[in-house]
């Protein structure tokens, strides 16, 4: 019976199909896994435990979906965001951002029935008013000059501490454009504690730290900024709580809410709400508020017969009648939901723009002009503006060549818009900053509808160094010029691909765009191809197509340390991706997290990553890295609790051996040493995996918010225990005969190669599995062992069987790393 002892020295192909078990002769099957869980695939071959994740906080509300996304101004300043149900809160330095207690509070902040308590302090022939219709208080100027403000006060008493950190929130009710000022003094119409700042139409939370016990929080409306009343509304004082925004989004929009990035603005873009821009002046003071698009885009001119008359070329507020309602709305005449929408109005020699504030009829609608109207005669040249609650709103943006492109409402789907070269909320396409006449020249704004042989939604955009990538429900495509740079004047797009895409953002790699499939099964790698002088988007998922069963809903690729594609599947099961393209890497794995759900396992339900920082309140520095960020949904003390979480960095050499975080939820004690622990009331009745001073310690139930360890630890990292599992495939060779299918063999022993490990259990079933650690007679009693790094051959209890395999699992919450193994096997070929 012939002997052979295998190299098993790469395990990188990850997770492989059960359809390709059989394939003993496909190049990757030897580094291939049967199962691969919690572990990652090494781009040097071997398996690392992955990370355990560490609790940041709770979700402003369990019962909601919530998601994840980031804001990044830099490496250093980034900022994960919890969106939720008509909610935005805010994580730094691996923390919520969070607001101290105070005892002041704004009394009516919400104007449930009323506005007496706010003081009307105007000047001029301004004043205030309740508007019960949207539960909120109106401010008037009644004028155009600087002494005329509507201006609402109140004074509000607090005894907190000096200089403690305070945020005030509220909401500004308009058209976009529309501004007021918010300003807060020691005194009555004074500003010595925050000065006077615009906000526009939208939410904004602002941070001041007052230095006195009365405050006097006050709003005002300008005549100088526009003789036009303009309401607040949604006020208060945040206390004791994260940095909070409220949000135009329900919980069923936000997997719908994305888009691009430019220095402290972030624009979000979803096809049933008016754009928004998040925009950051501080770590505690944001607004997001409505895009004020200049001058576009347009749907075509009007092709019938019906005019549109002007009461007056300026001015605030002033009708546009139409003669008709054909060729407007489908016949249908203004609608509410043409309120914020511009109107551009056209006369043989001029034009000019307005802006819809509210309805009347059908065939009369109040605007604001913004740019001056040429005439006050009926006219049929009239465009109305693309975006509206009528015709929809674009669903997905990017930036591209100095512009921001924007793409698909409801009206037009195929239809791609980009704004004025350099000035992204401008849309005006032609030369109108010098003669105002319809020239178009190469930095004005563009529009082009895809040329499809059915309806093919746009529904990403990617852009590159040099490429910009479009994704539809049919097909990849990519605009291109005969020029430098694309412009009106020379615009083409083709379709290179035929697979389509799914309604989930893409992640870009280099060159390279990872996009899901329709069906949500498949993740695709569309790029530009020299060997084929084309674009194409291979299959990354062909060999594991199991992995992904039942769709993906979100993607995010960490660049930092090793390269991975993370993935959220519809069961809530995380997915990772090895992905290194230049040298031919890409290994599946899949994560299961520590805890429960309603019997089942954990669910991860969105998942973002962003640079990794180092601040004060942070465990570890993670410059190194990219982090990892998720909510986790879990059943604890018998409730539904959603949790932000973060993974930690792996262990590495050089690490101090008790900063290994490898349980779930976690949170570390580092002080004096102690058995009782705290900090731990999100795991209450839990039982939790203890990694103390370097070792594992037992087990212990949370109560009250904490646990007693059974001896003292002055480190330890406390959380939910996660289990690890990797399954290779059959072994392949040995027989002298042929193939090993259907012989039977044995192993009877195993060498190890391990890097860094605590300890490491195996054997050939889930029933039949041996444990060691890997103390010598030479390590101190009295301190953990070291980690062990180096080869360990040990007997396998492996039956007669013919399929001879090898199990690794465990949970215990200490590194791992497997470098390689080189089982010892005895084959009966007569059998």
């Amino acid at each position: 019976m012939p002997k052979y002892q295998p190299l098993d020295a790469a395990f990188n192909a990850g997770e492989l199909s059960p359809r390709l078990a059989a394939r003993l002769d496909y190049k990757n099957y030897p580094a291939g896994l049967e199962e691969c869980q919690n572990l990652i695939p090494m781009l040097e071959g071997g398996l690392y435990r992955r990370p355990g994740s560490r609790f940041a906080w709770e979700l402003k509300s369990s019962s909601v979906k919530g998601r994840l996304q980031k804001f990044q101004f830099t490496d250093e300043q980034a900022y994960p965001l919890e969106f939720g149900d008509h909610i935005l809160r805010f994580g730094r330095l691996q923390g919520q951002i969070t607001i101290p207690t105070t005892d002041g509070a704004i009394t009516n902040g919400d104007f449930t029935a009323d506005a007496t308590t706010w003081d009307d302090v105007s000047t001029g022939s301004g004043s205030i008013a309740y508007n019960a219709t949207l539960a909120a208080l109106n401010l008037l100027p009644g004028g155009t000059g600087g002494t005329d403000i509507g201006w609402a006060e109140q004074d509000v008493a607090i005894t907190t501490a000096s200089g403690t950190p305070h945020a005030l929130k509220f909401r500004v009710l308009g058209v976009p454009g529309d501004q007021i000022e918010v300003q807060i003094g020691s005194a009555t119409g004074t500003a010595d504690v925050l000065a006077a700042t615009k906000r526009s139409t939208g939410y904004h939370v602002v941070s001041f730290s007052p230095t006195v016990s009365t405050l006097y929080i006050q709003f005002r409306n300008l005549g100088s900024i526009a003789n036009k009343t303009i309401a607040v509304g949604d006020i208060s004082l945040l206390s004791n709580q994260g940095l909070e925004l409220d949000t135009p989004w329900p919980e069923a929009a936000l997997f719908q809410v994305d888009g691009p990035q430019s220095a402290d603005v972030r624009y979000l873009f979803h096809d049933d709400y008016p754009t928004h821009k998040l925009e950051r002046y501080g770590h505690t003071t944001w607004s997001l508020t409505q895009v004020n698009w200049e001058d576009g885009p347009w749907l075509d001119v009007n092709e019938t017969a019906t005019t549109l008359t002007p009461a007056a070329t300026t001015g605030l507020g002033i009708n546009l009648t139409l003669s008709a309602v054909t060729g407007v709305n489908d016949d249908q005449g203004w609608l509410a939901t043409d309120v914020g929408r511009l109107v551009r109005y056209t006369d043989s020699t001029d034009w000019g723009y307005a802006i819809i504030t509210s309805i009347t009829s059908t065939t009369v609608a109040v605007a604001d002009v913004r740019v001056d109207l040429p005439a006050i005669t009926g006219e049929t040249t009239f465009h109305l503006g693309a975006w509206s609650g009528t015709t929809g709103y674009p669903s997905c943006s990017t930036f591209f060549e100095q512009r921001l492109y924007a793409a698909s409402t409801a009206n037009q789907p195929q239809t791609l818009w980009a704004s004025q070269t350099g000035d992204f909320e401008n849309f005006t396409p032609d030369n109108r900053d010098t003669t105002n006449d319809s020239t178009v020249e190469e930095d004005d704004a563009l529009d082009y509808t895809l040329s499809a042989d059915d309806v093919s939604p746009i529904i990403w955009l990617s852009a590159g160094e040099n490429v910009l990538a479009i994704g539809t429900s049919t097909g990849e495509w990519v605009p291109s010029a005969e020029g430098a740079v694309i412009t009106p004047l020379d615009i083409v797009v083709r379709r290179q691909t035929t697979h389509g895409c799914a309604d989930i953002q893409p992640v870009r790699v280099g060159n390279v765009v990872l996009f899901v499939q329709r069906a949500g099964r498949r993740i695709r790698e569309f790029g530009f191809s020299f060997e084929s002088d084309g674009y194409k988007a291979p299959d990354m998922v062909r060999l594991a197509q199991h992995i992904t069963q039942g769709g993906l809903v979100e993607l995010a690729y960490q660049e930092e340390p090793d390269g991975l594609v993370w993935a959220v599947r519809g069961d809530g099961t995380l997915l990772s991706m090895t992905y290194h393209r230049e040298e031919g890497v890409v290994g599946w794995a899949r994560h299961v997290l520590g805890g429960s759900f309603s019997g089942g396992q954990a669910v991860v339900e969105s998942i973002v990553t962003l640079p990794g920082t180092n601040g004060s309140g942070q465990t570890q520095d993670s410059t190194d890295r990219d982090e990892v960020w998720m909510i986790v949904k879990r059943t604890i003390n018998g409730q539904t609790k959603r949790y932000v979480e973060f993974l930690e960095g792996y262990f590495e050499p050089g690490d101090a051996q008790e900063d290994a975080y490898y349980v779930d939820s976690c949170i570390t004690y580092d002080g004096t040493a102690a058995t009782a622990l705290t900090g731990l009331s999100h795991l209450e009745a839990e039982t939790v995996g203890v990694w103390g001073d370097g070792a594992i310690r037992d087990d212990e139930v949370v109560a009250s918010g904490g646990v007693t360890l059974n001896e003292e630890a002055s480190v330890a990292q406390v959380g939910l225990r996660f289990t690890h599992r990797a399954k290779p495939l059959r072994i392949i060779g040995g027989n002298p005969l042929g193939t090993p299918l259907g012989k039977h063999q044995r192993i009877y022993s195993l060498t190890f190669v391990l890097l860094h490990s605590h300890t490491l259990t195996f054997g050939p079933s889930d029933s039949d599995l041996s444990s060691t650690d890997f103390r010598v007679v030479s390590d101190p009693m009295d301190a953990a062992a070291p980690l062990f790094t180096g080869q360990q051959r040990l007997q396998f209890s492996g039956p007669w069987t013919r399929d001879a395999r090898i199990l690794i699992v465990s949970d215990d919450p200490a590194p791992f790393v497997l470098l390689a193994m080189a089982p010892e096997i005895i084959e009966n070929p007569a059998t």
